[in-house]
């Protein structure tokens, strides 16, 4: 985790000043346990205490055995994980518009994040102490075992929160926007999917039985007419060994859907391939090195507050969190606890988060914000810019 310094061991002259004592008095006592029975020589040997080198030999690996016990407590890596209080981060200097006015408004919306990192003893021992630090272990975090897998899609997740807060916002404000891709990519096929060995991860799909297929939803119109056990056709862009993508036909088998209208599926989890937002209004948001869903409600609500005049906050800092869909829900979001924890280090008054956020984390919230924070469920769009403006959006004259 590169925004937190740990600390590192100290005071290495108090434990040589410690050890150089002990040393002494217990050469003293083996003296003394020593000198009946003794040869008279390796008797006045002993009255004498330890030779220096044998002192300074002993102290030496003391002091080795102290610094490796100190360096092992930061260093080496546990199988769990740390889920820690972020930052609250600006959310409005990160977006940029062009295409229509914008306006720089008092008050300030802010993201909030978590931070997480592999375990120490030593960042095991703070997250014992510390009730805003939730410990996890490694199959809880990365439950497919792959961090890195895990990692990238967090990284898509967030870069489609950005499009999704896009589109929403410029539809609240009556401006045409609208969802266009390179085609439709296939993260992941059901096992036990007709369709598993003849659809692949990465298949990029760009059409079925003829129709074009731009989005993930425009699947399903397509095989609206289909029942489970036809056949489609459908063309994919395939990556090859050396880095191409190829054209292919395929002969997929549909599936049946398992819930109670057994529609016909492809069996498939796929996203749109680069994707973008079509409209006259260019939008830009800058997440640097945050992934992740959970900012979709704060960017959503900072566009909102750039395209109108008039301060959305009334003025304030107000920290914002949760999921934004297409159809303006506010969905659940993970480390709740520990972003109301930063909000409240942050010294912030007034934080939103999602409405559904389960009743028994609910309630943790509210004794961890106390009185210094004012949390405010929402269920959606509407409800946070009420919960923001009592009034709603003042829209551009």
């Amino acid at each position: 985790m590169t925004d937190e310094t740990l600390p590192t061991g100290k005071g290495s002259s108090t434990v040589s000043s410690n050890a150089d004592s002990a040393a002494d008095l217990g050469s003293a006592s083996i003296a003394a346990s020593l000198d009946v029975g003794v040869e008279d020589e390796s008797s006045t040997e002993l009255k004498k205490g330890p030779q220096p080198r044998t002192r300074w030999v002993a102290l030496g690996l003391f002091g080795a055995f102290g610094a490796a016990l100190v360096a092992a407590m930061f260093l080496i890596r546990l199988p769990f994980y740390l889920v820690q209080p972020g930052s609250v981060r600006p959310a409005e200097q990160r977006i940029d518009i062009s295409g229509a006015k914008s306006f720089e408004n008092k008050g300030d919306i802010l993201f909030t994040t978590v931070f997480v990192d592999q375990a120490t003893p030593a960042l095991m021992l703070r997250g014992w102490l510390d009730d805003a630090v939730e410990i996890r272990t490694r199959d809880e975090m990365y439950p497919d075992g792959d961090r890195k897998a895990s990692q990238e899609q967090n990284q898509v997740r967030m870069d489609l929160s950005k499009l999704t807060a896009t589109r929403v916002a410029l539809q609240y404000l009556g401006i045409e926007a609208n969802y266009d891709a390179d085609g439709t990519r296939v993260l992941a096929v059901q096992a036990e999917a007709p369709s598993a060995g003849v659809l692949l991860p990465g298949d990029v799909i760009v059409a079925v039985d003829g129709a074009e297929i731009a989005l993930p939803s425009d699947i399903a119109p397509e095989l609206a007419d289909r029942a489970p056990g036809d056949q489609v056709q459908v063309v994919v862009r395939r990556p090859s060994p050396d880095g191409q993508q190829v054209r292919q036909e395929l002969e997929v088998t549909l599936g049946a859907a398992g819930d109670e209208t057994g529609r016909p599926i492809l069996g498939i989890e796929a996203e749109p391939d680069a994707p973008s937002i079509d409209s006259d209004v260019n939008i830009t948001v800058d997440s640097g090195t945050v992934s992740g869903p959970s900012a979709g409600l704060a960017w959503t609500l900072a566009i909102l507050d750039r395209l109108t005049p008039g301060s959305l906050t009334r003025g304030r800092t107000v920290a914002v969190t949760g999921e934004i869909l297409d159809d303006g829900t506010v969905g659940p979001i993970g480390g709740i606890l520990q972003k109301v924890s930063a909000v409240k280090r942050a010294g912030v008054k007034m934080f939103i988060y999602p409405a559904a956020t389960p009743a028994e984390e609910q309630k943790e919230m509210r004794a961890l914000a106390g009185k210094q924070v004012e949390l405010r469920p929402v269920e959606n769009l509407d409800q946070a810019v009420q919960a923001l403006s009592p009034k709603g959006i003042q829209l551009p004259g």
